[in-house]
């Protein structure tokens, strides 16, 4: 199997606070948190997204093979400047993300894998990065790339589309998880956690202004003006190999009122 079906999931990457398992009650086990950077309203942002998997103490889960993440209503990626350029997926992974313009970058982050061989467990965390790629559909689509050094040795290239939601929720990333064998012939790695941003923290993007090239800062995903009742709502399915699934969720606080 191609390596380059691997830490797919890891982009989607991206989510938040602690909750429980499916309510058909699997075996595995998901956390998550998020955050926004900086928590206003009305004001453009970073998101933070990380996840963790178990299944039982000291146990590592299952591959994970599909993550569909849940974004709240209301938070606007139409007005955002990021993803002005697009990375073709070729590139990616031929190149990594010097394949990719400066102004596709969408993100960045890292992971934890469990490699069931040798003399105990091995932990890898690799690079991720999310840039904007291709939109056939007319969606969204957020490219990532996973760098893996030590012990699996790999570079990735996966995609998340972004899909419009209902209800409490506006939009949601889902992506397909391909697998990646530990060795060749091996057992298959499991994502132990995940830990990514969207927006523009630790970004620079380029524009040509009277001739010369300026670096900018571009704008992040809106927030909405208002805040809903109890925070803004994440959530989380993660489906795993074994044929089994399990579900998170949490919220981003609503922030302090601005004082007059």
């Amino acid at each position: 199997m191609s390596r380059s079906r691997a830490i797919a999931a890891l982009t989607a990457a991206l989510l938040p606070a602690v909750a429980p398992a499916a309510a058909h009650a699997t075996a595995e086990q998901a956390t998550l948190h998020a955050s926004f950077t900086p928590n206003r309203l009305g004001t453009p942002t970073t998101i933070t997204f990380a996840f963790q998997l178990a299944a039982g103490e000291g146990v590592a889960p299952p591959p994970l093979t599909h993550m569909n993440l849940r974004i709240p209503a209301g938070v606007n990626y139409t007005r955002t400047e990021l993803g002005l350029a697009i990375c073709q997926p070729e590139a990616l992974q031929a190149r990594g993300l010097a394949g990719c313009p400066a102004n596709s970058r969408l993100g960045y982050g890292s992971a934890v894998v469990e490699v069931p061989f040798g003399a105990g467990n091995g932990h890898e965390i690799p690079e991720i990065q999310a840039v904007a790629g291709p939109s056939p559909n007319g969606n969204l689509d957020v490219l990532f790339y996973a760098n893996g050094l030590y012990p699996v040795y790999a570079q990735l290239a996966f995609s998340g589309e972004v899909l419009p939601d209902t209800g409490r929720f506006g939009s949601q990333i889902n992506t397909t998880v391909p697998l990646v064998t530990s060795v060749p012939g091996g057992p298959d790695v499991s994502i132990v956690s995940v830990h990514t941003t969207i927006g523009p923290t630790g970004l620079t993007y380029y524009k040509h202004v009277h001739g010369r090239l300026v670096a900018f800062r571009p704008r992040g995903v809106s927030v909405p003006e208002r805040c809903p009742h109890g925070g803004f709502p994440f959530a989380a399915q993660f489906g795993f190999q074994d044929g089994t699934s399990t579900t998170a969720a949490t919220t981003v606080p609503c922030p302090r009122p601005r004082h007059r």
